[in-house]
């Protein structure tokens, strides 16, 4: 009697584990791994990208895939052996096998690299006391590429010809940032193609004003201000009869402001533009409103020399300008939202700094007489 239930418990105990390995064979099954890269794909110890890698799998390689896991996270739970719970993206699974590992694409590799050497040379960029570099292309005939990153992948603006000179303001491991010294845009240059000039540049004065350099206009006059709270100022280029600077914040949230000078020999006697006649001031006016909508108004310095203010009120952009005109030199100041900041528009309060920055201008003539 004894041996016969002893018979009929291990019969029992037989039936029960092959019904557990059916009911766990129906809730498991081999998968392969595929990538589209042909790389391998990590099992981790938790359903998210932040767990613990418990091994990577190659591409081709099974794993055995418990669907019992409900968690519909874009994870499947594996059989992992002495590792308990183990975790890999569903994606990275199929039911067919695959066919030969792919071959990367040389042109997307070089593509990643270039993008890797970006991110690394962005991470690089460090500011520096400004100073001065010459362009210096490889053939007497070529040219250097002016860049909106530092990375040949990146967007080109314009080219420089051998032994243009420009200002540097930041630097990367491998690139210069500089501004175009026909505009003042920032840009990068490779320190392939520049060397260092020996020129030296305006340094701020110690009363809070800055000289638009030891560069006088001409030998005619030099420009004192007095900069807004915040930002810097300094000569971007200078070429003969022509100046072009830049006032910039570190505050990409405060709008950019750049000062063109230049020689109109159509106003060479004009000492100011409180000397112009109506229909003179008229011409000048339509110069603005011809190409965009805007508003004119007129303020003078607190020296007494007439300025034209010109601020736009389209919807495009928003931009303010203002002019003056000193011994048949055209003074432009130029206000504009910064670019790293999408659709920014300047305020009433931004216009006004503008409007007092060149209101504060004092022209200086070289026997140390101001303007008025």
């Amino acid at each position: 009697m004894k041996k016969l239930i002893s018979m009929l418990l291990a019969l029992i105990l037989i039936l029960t584990t092959m019904t557990f390995v059916t009911t766990a064979s129906a809730q498991c099954s081999e998968m392969y791994v595929v990538s589209k890269n042909g790389k391998g794909v990590h099992v981790r110890a938790g359903p998210s990208k932040s767990a613990e890698i418990l091994r990577t799998v190659d591409y081709g390689e099974t794993v055995l895939v418990d669907w019992s896991y409900a968690g519909n996270d874009g994870w499947s739970r594996l059989v992992w052996g002495s590792y308990g719970d183990a975790y890999i993206m569903t994606q990275f699974l199929s039911n067919t096998k695959p066919g030969p590992k792919p071959t990367p694409d040389p042109a997307e590799q070089e593509q990643k690299a270039e993008q890797e050497k970006l991110k690394k040379e962005q991470k690089s960029e460090r500011t520096v006391d400004p100073y001065y570099i010459i362009t210096q292309p490889t053939r007497t005939s070529g040219w250097v590429n002016f860049r909106t990153g530092p990375s040949k992948t990146t967007t080109r603006i314009r080219t420089f010809a051998g032994g243009q000179e420009l200002l540097v303001v930041a630097e990367t491991d491998g690139w210069f940032k500089a501004l175009d010294p026909d505009t003042g845009r920032e840009g990068y240059l490779s320190k392939s193609y520049a060397i260092k000039s020996d020129k030296t540049i305006a340094t701020e004065t110690g009363d809070g004003t800055e000289k638009l350099g030891s560069l006088s206009v001409n030998g005619e006059f030099d420009l004192t201000c007095r900069l807004p709270e915040g930002y810097k100022l300094q000569v971007v280029n200078t070429r003969g009869e022509k100046i072009v600077a830049s006032v910039l914040s570190d505050d990409i949230t405060k709008p950019e402001m750049y000062l063109s000078i230049a020689y109109d020999d159509t106003y060479s006697d004009v000492e100011r533009m409180n000397d112009l006649s109506a229909d003179d001031l008229k011409i000048l006016e339509e110069s603005f409103s011809d190409m965009n909508d805007v508003e004119i108004s007129y303020s003078e310095t607190g020296h007494g020399t007439k300025l034209l203010i010109a601020r736009e009120v389209g919807s495009d952009t928003d931009f303010v300008d203002i002019l003056a005109i000193y011994r048949g030199y055209f003074i432009e100041f130029n206000m504009t939202p910064n670019p790293k900041v999408a659709d920014q528009k300047l305020t009433d309060e931004q216009v006004k700094m503008c409007i007092d920055f060149l209101t504060d201008v004092d022209f200086n003539i070289p026997d140390g007489k101001s303007d008025g």
